[in-house]
């Protein structure tokens, strides 16, 4: 059906997604099908996703030899592959890539910790493995598909990242993947607003299990929803390294052992690893260690970080913003923060957006810029702890170039 090098020809894609193709074309080699027009090759499909039609010329500039499209796309220099629904055909595409594929699948979900442990995870892994793993957290019902397009039999392992805001999404991403492995890292309360209940999230994550039976799972066994769950319950064997939690690395480096890797290789490999951009990452400006933690933010991840900057001597300022995605919970989560907050003496406290408005904290601030104008007039230097905590959205990481340049 198709040489060396290559996935599918022209007529052999237009069956199997019953496109059509627009315009009388020879039957071409069609070596990888790619969205992202800046990564594409000689004889690559590039399937157009969303704006993606702005981006057509720079495919085509770049060796693009045919278009995989869903709205018309009007061009007679090059075959047209029209289909129904770009997001079915992606998820047909990324199956047919996970069919192919002859190394282990290894997937990751959990409320809090996904990224980090994917990222530590492939880090052991790569020692002496070629390892595939989504990007940054291209882990939903697009990232997924799109990162099993990559996949090719020259990696021996994928490491994969779940996420879902809503029931079932889990379900659809590993009947895609079909993961040999799977990791549960905990169950909190990111998500809540969705789901309703942490029962909910539990039978939400329990998904990947539900969607492959057969797989092989880890799970945390602090956890009070993950506890009686079979397969291999996982503790704090290994310590936490560049601010990462015990029971996360514990996980990462109890599928390594799994594996075949020794615990003696592992604890060396650990020794290098140097952490997750925007999780928990320190930074060193002067004499202040920034903190940055505002990819993202729950109820749990806040604790855990205010923990860990506890254990630091000297003062400390935390800049805390917004949990989002939290619906009719969000003033009782925040609330609950507040109490945590109220644990430590040593804390300096600003906080910024709409839902930390409940914290009643002093001094507050809407936007990040009144925050920015604020932080001009105050002495950081009498702090040796700056740590950044919010969702996403909030754009707290930001500041780190701010506080680099003050």
């Amino acid at each position: 059906m198709a040489g060396k090098g290559v996935f599918l020809r022209l007529y052999d894609l237009r069956d199997y997604l019953q496109a059509e193709l627009i315009g009388n074309w020879k039957n071409i080699d069609i070596k990888e099908i790619k969205m992202d027009s800046k990564e594409i090759n000689p004889q690559d499909a590039f399937l157009v996703y969303g704006k993606g039609n702005q981006y057509i010329e720079e495919a085509l500039s770049l060796g693009a030899v045919t278009i995989i499209c869903e709205e018309n796309v009007n061009r007679k220099d090059i075959p047209i592959l029209r289909v129904k629904n770009i997001l079915a055909t992606l998820d047909s595409l990324g199956s047919l890539k996970r069919k192919e594929f002859k190394g282990k699948v290894i997937a990751i979900t959990g409320s809090n910790g996904k990224t980090s442990t994917k990222e530590l995870l492939k880090f052991l892994l790569s020692s002496n493995n070629k390892v595939l793993a989504n990007k940054e957290s291209e882990n939903n019902h697009i990232g997924v598909p799109k990162t099993l397009l990559k996949l090719n039999n020259n990696y021996d392992y994928l490491v994969l990242e779940m996420g879902m805001n809503h029931a079932g999404e889990i379900y659809h991403l590993s009947s895609l993947a079909k993961p040999d492995i799977g990791i549960i890292t905990n169950i909190g309360t990111a998500h809540i607003g969705n789901l309703g209940s942490r029962k909910a999230i539990f039978k939400a994550k329990m998904e990947l299990v539900e969607a492959t039976p057969s797989i092989t799972l880890f799970v945390n066994q602090l956890d009070r929803y993950l506890k009686h769950v079979s397969g291999y319950q996982v503790k704090e064997e290994y310590p936490s390294i560049a601010s990462l939690p015990a029971i996360n690395v514990s996980l990462a480096c109890k599928v390594c052992e799994y594996l075949g890797y020794t615990k003696e290789d592992i604890r060396k490999r650990l020794e290098s690893f140097s952490g997750v951009p925007s999780r928990m990452q320190p930074i060193k400006i002067n004499n202040i260690l920034l903190i940055d933690d505002a990819y993202n933010a729950s109820y749990e991840s806040i604790c855990y970080g205010l923990d860990v900057i506890s254990h630091y001597d000297g003062k400390k300022l935390v800049i805390l913003g917004d949990i989002l995605e939290l619906g009719k919970f969000s003033q009782r989560v925040h609330e609950k923060v507040y109490q945590e907050i109220q644990k430590y003496d040593d804390l300096n406290v600003i906080t910024m957006g709409e839902e930390t408005s409940y914290l009643k904290n002093k001094p507050h601030f809407y936007s990040i810029e009144e925050l920015k104008e604020y932080l001009k007039t105050i002495s950081l230097k009498d702090y040796s702890i700056i740590y950044l905590k919010a969702s996403h959205k909030m754009g707290l990481s930001q500041l780190v170039n701010f506080f680099q340049n003050l």
